[in-house]
């Protein structure tokens, strides 16, 4: 797996609050508000499969901060939360849009594989 501590994240395209949200997030979880950021994740993820990888990769970094930082998991819960209720509502977002059904798939094979990468290595 990709050093993520040291490399840039690709959220330059976000305002200027949102990027400001995202690297506090990534640094240090407990100085935001973690489902702001969670929701914030997963909307974009839902627009654009471009930013499904990058998105996976900042939920893992965001996670692994949260959890060295306080031995907490309260990003990860609001992750999965929120997944689990997109997909109890996939009929309807397949009705909706084919894309945002696609996008949604594509953020969770990203993330299921930066844990899967992770579990790996120990």
């Amino acid at each position: 797996m990709e050093n993520t501590n040291k490399e840039e994240y690709k959220i330059h395209s976000f305002d200027a609050d949102t990027q400001q949200l995202l690297k506090t997030a990534l640094k240090d979880p407990s100085g935001v508000d973690l489902e702001t950021v969670a929701n914030f994740i997963i909307d974009q993820s839902l627009k654009d499969t471009a930013f499904c990888k990058e998105a996976g990769r900042i939920c893992y970094t965001i996670t692994q901060a949260e959890t060295k930082q306080s031995g907490a998991n309260v990003f990860r819960r609001h992750l999965l939360n929120r997944l689990q209720q997109e997909y109890q509502e996939r009929d309807e977002m397949r009705a909706r849009s084919l894309k945002e059904w696609v996008c949604f798939v594509t953020f969770i094979c990203y993330i299921f594989d930066y844990l899967k990468t992770d579990l790996r290595k120990t």
